[in-house]
């Protein structure tokens, strides 16, 4: 699987929410990726610089059952149509994600090595599902922010639990409101 995965919760909780959202028009949806609001209030997927929503974890019919992805070979793909966000009721599909809660830690195998030194540092993502570990910064606030390193402990310094840091769900970071909220369509 690419993308995030939830993994574990500060609070030491293993509850965990799951929510639904209309997802946007002809969108391709893998689980374990990072998505957005747009303008129009539909799910869309992150790009460096948007507030994410949460990570997704499964498409479902109107009824909250899942449906199943495009092909028995890509098991965790799922294709909006080129209609969804007009579509009637019956035939809508929703993104099913766990919000990207301060106090959720998610799994991720960056695109490059993560350094003892980068523990608790700031990273960009450069898009939906892959984490910039050369961005990493103690003063610039990015999208995630490593909490571990190697937490399967089978010696690969790519993978790192993170915490996702800007949220829909917490838009006040550092003392800076930010109103950026919802992101274009």
């Amino acid at each position: 699987m690419s993308g995030f995965k939830y993994r574990k919760c500060l609070r030491g909780s293993q509850e965990v929410a799951e929510l639904e959202i209309i997802g946007g028009n002809s969108v391709v949806f893998q689980i374990g990726d990072l998505i957005r609001v747009d303008a129009d209030g539909f799910a869309g997927l992150v790009t460096a610089g948007d507030l994410v929503l949460g990570v997704v974890t499964g498409v479902v019919d109107q009824h909250g059952i899942n449906i199943d992805p495009d092909a028995v070979s890509t098991p965790d793909i799922f294709t909006m149509g080129a209609a969804n966000e007009t579509a009637g009721a019956s035939s809508q599909k929703k993104v099913r994600y766990i919000p990207a809660l301060q106090d959720y830690l998610f799994y991720n195998d960056a695109d490059s090595a993560l350094a003892q030194a980068n523990l608790f540092q700031y990273m960009n993502v450069n898009d939906e599902n892959d984490v910039d570990p050369g961005s990493a910064s103690d003063a610039t606030l990015s999208t995630v922010r490593l909490i571990e390193i190697d937490p399967d402990g089978d010696g690969d310094a790519s993978k790192g639990l993170f915490q996702i840091v800007e949220t829909f769900w917490a838009q006040n970071c550092m003392g800076v409101v930010d109103t950026g909220g919802i992101e274009a369509s």
